[in-house]
């Protein structure tokens, strides 16, 4: 059994995740007791970088369902494997903490949004390390597309499939077992941000 903390951050692109990824990890590196590593999937090994690959590349976000499931599986496979248990058994003294933006709650929320069985896709994710917390920030698709119209589509950012996506994300509490908080990304994000922190410090106090 893994020690230490690990705390997920997920939901759809343009939600806000990548920013309270920074703010929580600024915030625990004030505090010497802590140690904190921050990761994200898809992963930079081989697996994610061809899930990168088909999410640049492709255009029509309901094809290869199951071979990005494959992926995916591979990528977290490796990323547990690799990165995250082994920082969190870390001896140092410290309180080891994970944060990761991204995890399975994308892979079934995804995948299900293509068209696959939701409770296949927990299925195979079941043997995977469960967060201590994980926050899914909820963002209405109009307003995240419009977050990100700056940079290059990518092969889920069309609307019609976000709205599906939304409603993926907001069921899994309801398949779920796991500490799944459901946040507001719609506010400001020193609001989203401080629900946030308060949870992670009851989590860190259990």
């Amino acid at each position: 059994m893994a020690k230490g903390i690990f705390i997920v951050i997920d939901g759809m692109d343009g939600s806000g995740k990548s920013e309270i990824v920074r703010l929580l990890q600024d915030y625990f590196s004030k505090n010497s007791k802590y140690r904190v590593l921050t990761t994200k999937e898809p992963t930079n090994g081989k697996y994610g970088k061809e899930v990168r690959s088909i999410l640049e590349n492709e255009k029509d976000p309901n094809i290869n369902s199951e071979w990005m499931l494959e992926l995916f599986i591979k990528d977290r496979e490796e990323h547990l494997k690799k990165i995250i248990i082994p920082f969190l058994n870390k001896s140092n003294g410290h309180i080891n903490i994970v944060i990761s933006d991204r995890y399975y709650y994308s892979t079934i929320a995804f995948q299900a949004t293509q068209g696959l069985d939701m409770k296949m896709l927990i299925e195979v994710n079941k043997e995977f390390l469960k967060p201590d917390v994980a926050f899914i920030l909820d963002i209405n698709p109009e307003v995240a597309l419009e977050r990100i119209k700056t940079r290059k589509k990518e092969k889920f950012e069309q609307i019609e499939f976000m709205d599906k996506l939304r409603d993926k994300y907001l069921e899994l509490p309801r398949f779920l077992k796991d500490n799944i908080r459901i946040i507001d990304a719609l506010r400001a994000k020193n609001e989203v941000f401080e629900d946030i922190r308060k949870e992670v410090d009851i989590a860190l106090e259990e």
